[in-house]
C-alpha cells in the first residue's frame, strides 16, 4: 500500500494498514510500553511501508508540548561553552527534545544587557519553544526578575546568589584546587592570568586564587588579564617577565593561555617544570598533548549537560501550585585537578631569585 507523493499519510493511514486503533498507533510511535510485540512489530511494519513521519506541529496540539528546547549562548568560539552546548544537545535528544540555538552576537561580554538576553528569549518563546536553557557568563539577577515564571528556564554555570534554577561546576572551587596544588609543591610566589573581566567564570577563578593566597599568608603579585587565547597568554607572560615579575609557578584561567604561558617560558630558557610550574584550566582534548603535557583542572561537561536537561524536563512538567523552593534548585558539581607535567616542587628561593633574574 502507498500513497501518492502529493497526498500526506496519516495516523490513520497507518492504523488502517496494521489493523489497529489508532490510538494504538499513537503508543507505539511514542515508544509506551503497554503494546504487545507482534502488534508494535506490525504497525512499525505499516509505518515503515507508507513512509510515515508523525507531524510534530500536529502533535503539539494534542500535548501543548513542542518538544522544542531554546538554547540562548554566548562565546561559542570558547572551548566551555561549545562542550556545554554540545552536552545540553545531547541529552535533548536523549528526553526527544530538539534545540533552538539564538547566539548573542556581541564581541564582548561586558556588552551584552538585559534586553539581549530577554529578547532573545522572547524570540524563541514565540516559535513555541517548552523551555530556556541559559549559558550566562554574565550576570543574570535582572534577567531572572525579566523571565519570570513566563517559561520555564535553567541557569547554566550563573552565580550561585541568583534566584532561579541554576546547575554549575564550581569555579571558585576549581581554582582554590590549582593553586593549593602549587602550594602544596612549595610555591609562594605565583603568577596568575585571569580571563576577560565580565566573565562569572573568570571572575570566580580569580575569587578562588586570592583565597589561597591570603589564607596561605602568600605574596601578593599583580594579576595579568588575557582574552582566553593562547596569543594573550603568550603576550602576558612576555609582559610580566618584561616588568621584573618574580615567580615560580603560573595558574593560567583556561588552557588555551596557558599554551601561550608555555611558549613564552621556553623562548625566554625557562625550563617547565623544573623552574616554573603552570596549571591551566578546562582540561581540553589537546592539553594531554602540550609539551610537556599539562597540568589542568577538569569540568564534567557531561555531566552538566545531563542535569541541566533534566532539570529544566523537571520544571517542564513540574505540576501548577508546587513551591517557588521546589522550582529554584541550585545543583552545583565539583571539578577535578588533572596531574601531568607541567607542575613540580618549587626551587629554594635563592634558586629562583636568581634564575628568574637572569631572565628579566
Amino acid at each position: 500500500m502507498s500513497k501518492s507523493s502529493t497526498q500526506s499519510v496519516t495516523i490513520h493511514d497507518v492504523a488502517r494498514l496494521s489493523g489497529v486503533s489508532y490510538q494504538t498507533v499513537s503508543r507505539v510511535i511514542n515508544n509506551q510500553a503497554n503494546v504487545a510485540a507482534p502488534t508494535r512489530l506490525r504497525v512499525q511494519q505499516a509505518v515503515e511501508a507508507l513512509d510515515y513521519r508523525p507531524s510534530i506541529l500536529a502533535k503539539s496540539l494534542v500535548t501543548r508540548r513542542s518538544q522544542l528546547i531554546g538554547v540562548i549562548a554566548h562565546g561559542m568560539n570558547q572551548y566551555g561553552p561549545s562542550q556545554i552546548l554540545q552536552n545540553v544537545q545531547e541529552s535533548a535528544h536523549s528526553f526527544g527534545y530538539e534545540i533552538m540555538l539564538t547566539t548573542l552576537q556581541q564581541v564582548k561580554l561586558e556588552e551584552v544587557s538585559e534586553q539581549d538576553v530577554l529578547t532573545a528569549a522572547l524570540r524563541l518563546r514565540q516559535f513555541g519553544v517548552d523551555g530556556l536553557m541559559l549559558l550566562t557568563n554574565y550576570d543574570a539577577h535582572d534577567i531572572v526578575k525579566g523571565l519570570g515564571r513566563s517559561l520555564p528556564f535553567v541557569l547554566i554555570d550563573a552565580a550561585a546568589d541568583v534566584e532561579g534554577p541554576t546547575v554549575s561546576i564550581d569555579q571558585f572551587e576549581g581554582a582554590v584546587m590549582a593553586a593549593r596544588h602549587l602550594v602544596s609543591l612549595g610555591h609562594r610566589r605565583i603568577l596568575q592570568i585571569t580571563g576577560p573581566r565580565g566573565w562569572s567564570d573568570a571572575q570566580l577563578r580569580r575569587e578562588g586564587f586570592a583565597h589561597v593566597i591570603e589564607s596561605e599568608g602568600l605574596d601578593t603579585l599583580p594579576i595579568y588579564e588575557g582574552d582566553w587565547s593562547a596569543q594573550s597568554g603568550y603576550a602576558v607572560t612576555r609582559q610580566a617577565l618584561a616588568d621584573g615579575e618574580v615567580f615560580t609557578a603560573i595558574f593560567a584561567g583556561n588552557d588555551q593561555m596557558a599554551l601561550g604561558v608555555l611558549a613564552a617560558l621556553a623562548e625566554a630558557g625557562l625550563d617547565v617544570p623544573q623552574q616554573v610550574s603552570v596549571v591551566g584550566f578546562d582540561d581540553t582534548p589537546e592539553s594531554a598533548y602540550y609539551a610537556p603535557p599539562l597540568t589542568t583542572v577538569n569540568q564534567n561537561f557531561a555531566l552538566l549537560g545531563r542535569r541541566s536537561m533534566e532539570e529544566l524536563k523537571r520544571l517542564i512538567e513540574q505540576l501548577p501550585g508546587e513551591s517557588a523552593h521546589h522550582r529554584a534548585h541550585h545543583l552545583i558539581f565539583q571539578p577535578q585537578l588533572v596531574l601531568r607535567s607541567t607542575t613540580a616542587p618549587a626551587m629554594t628561593q635563592a634558586a629562583e631569585a636568581s634564575s628568574l633574574s637572569r631572565v628579566c
